[in-house]
């Protein structure tokens, strides 16, 4: 089967990522935009792609979901608590409903 962008926008499966550096932060967004828009907001997932150190107890969340794109979240799991994260990779993955 040969994947074509049309494909890919009615119900492909795209994924990416990026690398997250800041500094006494408890919350922390970014915008992604799809390399192709799907025709409708996708199912998500987000992971962190460590668990240890300065990541440990943070959760990583897709919202604001549409066909175009979607923001990252990232939050601490405490409440009040901040950390400082340095070149720490965050992916995604979205398919098509």
């Amino acid at each position: 089967m040969r994947v074509t962008a049309d494909r890919l926008r009615k119900n492909g499966v795209q994924s990416g990522g990026v690398t997250v550096s800041f500094t006494a932060r408890a919350a922390w967004t970014v915008n992604i935009t799809f390399p192709v828009p799907f025709t409708s907001p996708p199912v998500m997932s987000a992971n962190i792609a460590s668990g240890a150190g300065s990541t440990a107890r943070w959760g990583a969340r897709a919202i604001n979901i549409t066909p175009e794109g979607f923001q990252l979240f990232l939050f601490a799991g405490t409440s009040g608590a901040t950390a400082t994260w340095d070149n720490i990779g965050v992916s995604w993955i979205a398919h098509g409903v």
